[in-house]
């Protein structure tokens, strides 16, 4: 009977050692890759004006083909939801000026359906992007989107400009998405924490990662490989959001100690660590893009004499 009591109050003890902080998740930004990288780098352009490097950039051709087809303002549509995404991670360079070594962006409409009936709006809608440097063609794909929208309630129901819009957004993103990194999010889950430390997931969880951080850093007691990780988390967290590197450097170095402390056997270490490692080396290489890409800026706004700002 001894035994038993004596077995049960180690394993209570040993929960509340474990803390409460296990299976708190929180997202935190990311970047996902572009999915024809290949082809995005035939693209890569070089002009010995250009001493920072190669650069990647689209000249955006505004004679948007069959724009009859859809309401007018789809073409400002579709362009400014280009500049907006483009310049979200300036991988690609929105070139103010077209020359015959620059890559050009045409689109063309190639369906655009609207529909409205007493509770009911749809529109169809569907473009084509294609990339090209003179007769070299780096993509031609047509993205296709579809907006539904119903209500007795006739007011609550959107114009077709809305639904265009909200279309145009769409087809765009998927676009983008081919050719450029996109910001995303990605969730992170931590492993449980003794109970004198577990409050740092809660600080993590109002988004104060530097709160956490340091409480984590001041902390006395064991570090083993949850400890390790969890912290690692909440620098890769706090550092994302900035997109500062240094600390994405904190976080690869007690992602590798969190591995080392017995992480390279645990799953979701691992998976983390996979993830961690692709977005670092993404952004690292997409800023390393934009800096080669503002040289072309420069010299193209010098010839234009303006400021680059005038072309975000």
């Amino acid at each position: 009977m001894y035994r038993k009591y004596l077995v049960l109050a180690l394993s209570f003890s040993a929960l509340l050692l474990t803390g409460c902080a296990a299976g708190a998740k929180i997202a935190i930004p990311s970047y996902s890759p572009p999915r024809e990288e290949a082809k995005i780098k035939k693209m890569i352009t070089k002009d010995d004006k250009i001493p920072e490097g190669a650069y990647i950039a689209i000249a955006i051709n505004p004679d948007v083909l069959n724009i009859k087809r859809a309401l007018p303002k789809m073409r400002d549509y579709l362009i400014d939801n280009i500049k907006t995404k483009l310049t979200q991670t300036n991988f690609i360079a929105l070139n103010p000026i077209a020359g015959e070594n620059d890559v050009v962006l045409i689109m063309s409409v190639e369906n655009y359906q609207y529909n409205t009936t007493a509770h009911k709006r749809s529109l169809e809608l569907e473009i084509n992007f294609t990339l090209s440097r003179g007769a070299e063609e780096f993509l031609s794909k047509s993205y296709k989107t579809s907006k539904n929208r119903q209500s007795k309630d006739v007011i609550r129901l959107p114009s077709e400009a809305e639904l265009a819009s909200e279309a145009a957004k769409d087809v765009v993103e998927d676009f983008v998405a081919d050719i450029s990194p996109l910001k995303t999010f990605q969730l992170r889950e931590f492993k449980a924490l003794p109970d004198d430390i577990s409050y740092a997931i809660d600080y993590a969880k109002r988004r104060n990662y530097s709160g956490a951080i340091k409480a984590m850093e001041s902390y006395k007691g064991g570090r083993d490989m949850n400890f390790y990780y969890d912290l690692a988390i909440l620098y890769e967290a706090q550092a994302s959001v900035s997109e500062n590197l240094q600390g994405l450097e904190k976080a690869d170095e007690y992602y590798n100690m969190a591995l080392s402390k017995g992480g390279s056997k645990d799953t979701l270490v691992i998976s983390a660590k996979a993830r961690f490692d692709n977005f670092y080396e993404l952004l690292k290489k997409t800023k390393a893009q934009d800096a080669k890409n503002q040289g072309l800026i420069k010299n193209r706004n010098g010839e234009l004499g303006r400021s680059a700002d005038e072309f975000e």
